[in-house]
């Protein structure tokens, strides 16, 4: 459907609905995309961490389980209005914040994304950099002692070079991305198979990885640290749960999307966390310490070809979920923002420039550090989600008039472009969930930061929503409450 008399501020073609011809997204393209978002090298660094803070192997399968189950259900709930009516996610968000106000949560999820595209990059290039270090005698000291910021210059071409790889498919658009994710996600478990086969071998077997014991004996000691864990995983995909209808958008029908993203997640998810700990406390076993960057794994390999091939399927994966997570987003993001000039792929490039002006090495230095970083994610973004689903599910009851989110005259104009009940329950969710980090003793809200800020944000919204109606809705109510006096 193409909407009529839309406002040419708010549309383009890449923020009009998909046409019917072009929704052909099967339930097997949603799940290759999860198999290829989850199959990289922060996840690992992430699922290795816990391992390394003194979980069990069994206690962290435990988190990915229940993690991956939580996000299974946030997609498939918050990818409904993309398969249903083929809408983005920052047009899909104007039903909440309004048709100007989107803008400001859709920023706010596209600089995340920014920040993630740097990482990714960053990860996926310390891979390149040591296949480079294997073929290239000279290459670990070109430059000398010269750095940027502590990256010498090797590691600073390797990230130039690797983010070059990530503008290329970007700029073939959807359509090259769905058929990369095809081939790219399922070539991971080659390596990960093989690093897992390496892992049993120096430990002696499956027996002594897990049957390493947690530091945490307790039930009160685990609760908030399995909780805290959960949050974090979630943190890891906060940005995906908002915009996946930038997804489900090609989907040939609601059953495919729901179908699909079952079989990428939790499945999936279990198989790369069982890799990830197995490799991490296999090399705990072994050297007495886990090993929690799987680039680092690579340097126990003497084998030229077999660093070669781990190096390539390595760049691969983190191209794959960069591309699909961390530039999808941002370039919807910015085309709606200045629908005139910016198209997606334009809006792409702008979102992989600004990534250059990041330090993710400086993120990738510890794996506390990444977890300080998802709390903080989740903080922020989790009651966005929370405000989404409120207004979808229990405000507009699954049901959106699409010709008025591209206009500025429409039901979800609201006052001049914005809903200040939107902004408020954000408001309210981020402060709740965040303050912890500033006043010790509500921590225990911070290390829940994502859930907290969806429960509080939704809740709030509903209230103010209902205490204080929109006045069209408002109107709606007024006649219905006359029509059935009349009856």
């Amino acid at each position: 459907m193409e909407p009529k008399n839309f406002s040419p501020s708010l549309s383009n073609t890449d923020l009009l609905p998909v046409k019917p011809e072009e929704r052909n997204w099967k339930a097997f393209n949603f799940a290759s995309i999860w198999m290829g978002c989850i199959h990289n090298i922060p996840t690992y660094a992430t699922v290795g961490g816990l391992i390394a803070i003194g979980m069990s192997p069994w206690q962290v399968l435990a988190v990915i389980l229940v993690a991956s189950l939580i996000l299974y259900a946030a997609l498939s709930l918050n990818g409904h209005a993309g398969a249903k009516y083929a809408i983005p996610f920052p047009v899909f968000i104007r039903s909440s914040y309004g048709v100007l106000g989107a803008n400001i949560p859709a920023l706010l999820r596209g600089f995340v994304a920014i920040m993630w595209f740097g990482i990714q990059a960053f990860a996926g290039s310390t891979a390149l950099n040591i296949l480079l270090l294997n073929v290239w005698d000279g290459w670990g000291t070109l430059g000398g002692d010269w750095n940027l910021l502590g990256l010498h210059l090797p590691g600073l071409l390797s990230f130039l070079l690797f983010w070059g790889l990530n503008v290329l498919v970007l700029h073939h658009g959807m359509e090259s991305i769905k058929k990369f994710e095809v081939w790219a996600g399922p070539l991971v478990y080659v390596v990960f198979g093989g690093m897992v086969w390496w892992a049993i071998d120096i430990a002696g077997g499956l027996g002594p990885i897990y049957a390493q014991a947690s530091k945490f004996q307790s039930f009160n000691e685990l609760f908030w640290v399995f909780v805290a864990s959960v949050t974090g995983i979630i943190g890891i995909w906060a940005t995906l749960i908002l915009n996946i209808p930038d997804f489900t958008r090609f989907a040939k029908s609601q059953k495919e999307q729901i179908k699909g993203q079952f079989w990428g997640l939790p499945g999936t998810f279990i198989l790369f966390a069982f890799a990830s700990i197995t490799v991490t406390s296999g090399s705990q076993v072994a050297f007495g310490e886990p090993i929690w960057d799987v680039v680092e794994i690579l340097k126990y390999f003497n084998h030229p070809f077999i660093i070669a091939v781990s190096v390539i399927t390595l760049c691969m994966a983190s191209v794959s979920v960069n591309v699909a997570a961390n530039i999808v987003s941002p370039a919807y993001d910015l085309a709606n923002l200045f629908p005139k000039w910016i198209t997606f792929k334009r809006g792409g490039y702008i979102a992989a420039f600004l990534s250059l002006l990041t330090v993710p090495w400086k993120m990738m230095e510890q794996s506390t550090s990444i977890f300080a970083f998802l709390g903080t994610i989740g903080g922020a973004l989790g009651p966005v989600a929370g405000v989404m689903f409120a207004d979808y599910f229990i405000i507009r009851k699954r049901t959106l008039e699409v010709e008025d989110l591209y206009k500025l005259n429409g039901k979800y104009t609201y006052y001049k472009g914005y809903n200040y009940r939107a902004f408020v329950a954000t408001a309210i969710g981020a402060f709740v969930s965040l303050i912890g980090q500033f006043v010790p003793s509500l921590k225990y809200l911070y290390d829940i930061s994502w859930f907290v800020g969806v429960l509080f944000a939704f809740v709030t919204y509903v209230a103010l929503m209902r205490l204080h109606p929109p006045a069209e809705m408002a109107m709606n109510e007024s006649k219905k409450s006359l029509i059935q006096k009349s009856v």
